[in-house]
């Protein structure tokens, strides 16, 4: 997985320089994204790793369910088929998120809770987040109840963990 990371990293790069180039980063990005979505369905991804398909056949599949995509996003999509690739375009997608992310500022947050939180609770945790970490942040909330009460915060590689699970869990290590 790792070097499925370090692989896409350089196409998300190089893909995300030539997007700042074109001064149009949302513009590539759904294009990107769009060619991904297509790539990982079942049946296109199946049909990808086929032994009995021959290279320039999968190129021709590729360009026919990618027609009236971005030129930008074909010729990326052509270049991992033609390496054998496809795999990483979900992390490629990622990355370049990630990148355009840094560039404009913005940090995302996974918030973890154990029950359903009204949207007034999300926004409190939202600017909450931001006026602490100094910038924009863009959260995602979800649910699991496993951790039976409190918060799980991940930016990026950091974890703030408030739940009731962990806090129980380090109590139970102490004791034994």
């Amino acid at each position: 997985m790792a070097g499925e990371q370090q692989i896409a990293r350089r196409y998300a790069q190089a893909y995300f320089d030539l997007a700042r180039q074109a001064r149009d980063l949302p513009g590539w990005r759904d294009g990107l994204q769009r060619v991904t979505e297509t790539l990982v369905h079942p049946e296109v991804s199946s049909a990808l790793r086929d032994p009995r398909l021959s290279q320039p056949e999968r190129i021709k599949l590729v360009q026919e369910l990618l027609r009236g995509a971005p030129q930008a996003a074909q010729n990326l999509v052509r270049l991992l088929v033609e390496r054998g690739r496809t795999a990483v375009l979900p992390l490629v997608l990622e990355r370049y998120d990630a990148l355009a992310d840094r560039e404009s500022g913005v940090l995302r947050a996974e918030v973890t809770t154990a029950v359903p939180v009204s949207p007034a609770l999300e926004a409190t945790i939202s600017r909450t987040l931001s006026e602490r970490l100094g910038g924009e942040v863009q959260t995602t909330v979800r649910q699991d109840p496993s951790i039976i009460a409190g918060l799980v915060i991940r930016i990026g590689d950091r974890v703030i963990d408030g739940s009731v699970r962990t806090r129980l869990d380090q109590l139970q290590a102490a004791l034994t």
